[in-house]
């Protein structure tokens, strides 16, 4: 039993308030709970409570044993003084400063109903499972619940937002900057994510924005910088190299070493190569991608835009260099886009808005109620337990219900738990 527990049954009024009464047998009327207390002093206060026939009006505190009371001391703290009903679920004790001053005693577990204590103790116990809840969902409502998911959502983004403004700072203001960095880490998926994002520091993003008129160029900058340009494997890549060893004097640029980009246990469309062609063909084509990004208002022009990007040539049959492969197209694949979506393009989006103080939260939840359901094994757990997962929406609020309050059993704080723990 934790004292969160007993917070949470007052606050939600789990109480069988039919015979209420004090440990001694005076009989409760609760009128108002009171409000909880997030500083330092009694759990809950402004409660308004009648016992045998005289109103109190003060401070409620809460301890799992009566002998809590004066382990913690609050019989010589002033701050205690207003309390006027002790609420405890074990009744160890009589305290002596308590009945001096006719401040009865609450013993909470003989008027919770046994459903709400059974279910309570599932959770707690359950620690096979990363979901806590899992066996308890068949009698959640899920529509009356559908605000939580919003609200988790929106969470979701204001919490990458902060990371984001980070980056605005870093990067001197400058959105541009910020969206190729993130685009950069989106674009190494998972397995070169870090790698990309070193990549994309390696040089100064002006260099960038000095080459995006001449695709040769960019396309030399990218590839070299990443380290693929150091042997002379056919006609593009002595091209490649020829101008990135001009770029490199010009602009004082220092290779990373290619070694450090992984290619084994990966599908070739998804070769760092591969991306970073992408990557330049779309700083090629797009000189203004923020400006573009935030222009968009709804799923099919984001769709349309990042379809209409072509490849160098060199990659319809190649996936690495110097390696011809039979010919296949290397645009970006509309799950791909998606996967831009919901990790870049909205958290960009909804960071920028909050800068500019015009935050729209109805557009990225109706862009991401309109994507599919992420694939990936947290979902997969969660469809499993009975979770209602419908869209990106859903599973983008359920990655974060998992971060911030399955993996810490915040379960009191969560209006799933709330609803699994009531009778």
């Amino acid at each position: 039993m934790k004292e969160a527990f007993l917070h949470h049954i007052w606050q939600m009024k789990c109480i069988e308030m039919k015979d209420l009464c004090t440990f001694h047998g005076n009989p409760i009327e609760i009128i108002n709970f009171g409000k909880i207390n997030h500083d330092a002093g009694p759990d809950f206060y402004n409660a308004e409570i009648v016992i045998g026939k005289q109103l109190w009006v003060g401070c409620v505190e809460m301890h799992i044993n009566s002998s809590d009371w004066d382990f913690h001391h609050h019989s010589n703290d002033k701050n205690y003084q207003n309390v006027i009903l002790h609420v405890v679920w074990n009744h160890d004790k009589e305290i002596e400063k308590l009945r001096q001053s006719n401040v009865e005693t609450l013993v909470l577990q003989d008027f919770v109903s046994k459903e709400i204590i059974y279910n309570y103790q599932q959770i707690l116990s359950n620690q096979s499972y990363s979901i806590p809840c899992k066996g308890l969902l068949k009698k959640i409502d899920w529509n009356k619940i559908s605000f939580w998911f919003d609200r988790l959502l929106i969470d979701r983004l204001e919490e990458k937002s902060i990371t984001i403004l980070n980056l605005f700072k870093q990067s001197n203001n400058n959105w541009e900057e910020v969206s190729f960095k993130l685009f950069a880490s989106n674009f190494g998926l998972r397995v070169n994510k870090e790698t990309f994002e070193i990549w994309a520091n390696s040089f100064p993003f002006a260099v960038l924005q000095k080459n995006q008129n001449k695709p040769l160029s960019l396309e030399a900058l990218f590839f070299g910088q990443a380290g693929f340009l150091e042997d002379e494997l056919d006609d593009y890549t002595k091209d490649l190299k020829k101008e990135y060893l001009f770029l490199q004097r010009k602009y004082d640029l220092s290779p990373l070493n290619k070694f450090i980009f992984k290619f084994s246990s990966m599908r070739p469309y998804g070769f760092p190569t591969i991306r970073l062609a992408q990557l330049s063909a779309i700083y090629t084509s797009e000189k203004s991608l923020f400006s573009k990004i935030i222009s968009f208002t709804n799923l099919k022009e984001i769709e349309q835009f990042f379809q209409n990007f072509d490849l160098n040539s060199y990659w319809k049959s190649h996936y690495v260099f110097g390696k011809e492969s039979k010919e296949s197209s290397k645009k970006l694949s509309i799950d791909k886009i998606h996967n831009l979506i919901i990790n870049t393009i909205i958290p960009l989006k909804f960071a920028y808005d909050l800068t500019i103080d015009k935050l729209d939260s109805d557009y990225f939840l109706d862009i991401l109620n309109d994507l599919k359901v992420e694939n990936n094994n947290i979902i997969d757990a969660y469809i499993a337990s009975g979770f209602k997962i419908n869209s990106a929406k859903d599973s983008q609020s359920i990655i974060h219900l998992k971060k911030r309050y399955c993996d810490e059993k915040k379960c009191l704080n969560c209006a799933i738990g709330t609803e699994v723990l009531k009778p």
